[in-house]
């Protein structure tokens, strides 16, 4: 494989590509209508969600099909100021998702308090509990699972359970931990979200967990009033058979982060210094974030695009604003340091040849941009 941006969408995996078709094909009723068709649709759709619902140790109930992680992290902070105090904050890590971080201002204005963020790409619990124990707690507080830049893994279990202790609503954007690491003790947070396209599923798809959640979308009672629209089920039907697939397989992470940690040391000798971002920290297995020690990440990209590696500048959702990475602001990175950014993320079927040959394809790219920018003052994609 030599797609190598899979924190940005992986791969529609042939099981949920079967299973959409089956759908599309057997399953295209409203599964709100009155007849028979209909009901077959939502007893399948149900078993679906009672089948995710049992993995992640949580109700059924408080499962709502959403298109994606953006309408989910969208639809907890609209509620959330619909329903909290008008004067009540809402507490950030530092690295969310724009997702996140722009439904927490547009909602709830200058009342949003971000956490200091370590030297390692971590937030500290010891601040989170300093900040709880000032005495004003706020309305929510929001930490994700892992960055889908650096792939720095969050102590998202233990700020769980600090907000437990305090009486305090937890929001975890769980969007890039499906297939990667353990989900284990999900349900410890008040609201964690999901998306398909992250785990081999299709665009367009995943759902949000939480108690008393509603979508911004109304005009309809579906998924029990808390979200209105025809739900696809074609999409839900496929987004569970990559669940199964990809997300309730057992993970050999200490196998697949060898591969990366082996991609890392060869990019060091190649290219003396090379900063990785968060190596000491604890990773999700199959991401690299590297500021490059010469030419623009647009110039990396383009070249080892025409050499068949896809890689990329960090968030996708970010990618087209000017200094738009989260991380990038969080530690301070200068402008020239965030221009250098390349992250690299692998998926379930890249194999060590895969990586040594990004590796060689780095080398090829870097020869031919040393080259052009002797020749010229230009460099070409």
């Amino acid at each position: 494989m030599a797609y190598f941006d899979n924190n940005a969408t992986t791969p529609l995996h042939p099981d949920a590509r079967q299973a959409l078709l089956d759908a599309s094909t057997e399953n295209w009723a409203n599964p709100s209508s009155p007849y028979r068709i209909s009901a077959k649709v939502r007893a399948s759709m149900q078993k679906c969600r009672e089948s995710i619902a049992s993995y992640l140790g949580t109700d059924p109930d408080q499962i709502t099909f959403t298109s994606g992680s953006t309408e989910a992290n969208n639809s907890v902070f609209s509620n959330l100021a619909r329903t909290a105090d008008p004067s009540s904050r809402v507490l950030l890590s530092p690295y969310e998702h724009p997702s996140v971080t722009e439904a927490a201002h547009l909602w709830f204005s200058d009342r949003v308090d971000i956490l200091t963020a370590q030297s390692d790409g971590t937030v500290s619990t010891d601040d989170l509990e300093a900040y709880l124990s000032k005495g004003s707690l706020p309305a929510l507080v929001s930490i994700l699972a892992a960055s889908n830049e650096s792939g720095v893994i969050q102590p998202w279990r233990e700020a769980a359970r600090i907000c437990q202790k305090y009486g305090v609503s937890y929001h975890c954007d769980s969007t890039q931990l499906p297939g990667k690491e353990s989900l284990n003790v999900i349900s410890l947070c008040t609201f964690s979200v999901f998306s398909a396209h992250k785990f081999g599923g299709p665009k367009g798809i995943g759902w949000l967990i939480g108690d008393g959640a509603s979508s911004m979308l109304v005009g309809g009672e579906q998924e029990k009033g808390r979200r209105g629209g025809t739900e696809n089920y074609p999409a839900i039907a496929s987004a569970y058979r990559a669940w199964e697939s990809i997300v309730q397989a057992p993970i050999d992470t200490v196998g697949l982060s060898s591969l990366r940690d082996d991609f890392e040391e060869q990019m060091e000798k190649l290219f003396p210094g090379i900063r990785i971002i968060g190596k000491t920290s604890s990773r999700l297995w199959n991401t690299s974030l590297l500021i490059m020690p010469e030419f623009e990440n647009i110039h990396w990209v383009g070249k080892l695009d025409k050499l068949g590696f896809q890689v990329s500048t960090g968030s996708a959702c970010s990618t087209t604003k000017s200094g738009g990475s989260p991380i990038a602001q969080a530690l301070a990175f200068s402008l020239s340091e965030t221009q250098r950014l390349i992250r690299v993320s692998s998926f379930h079927g890249h194999t060590r040849s895969d990586w040594e040959g990004l590796v060689s394809a780095f080398a090829q790219a870097y020869a031919s941009l040393k080259e052009e920018s002797i020749d010229s003052s230009v460099i070409s994609l």
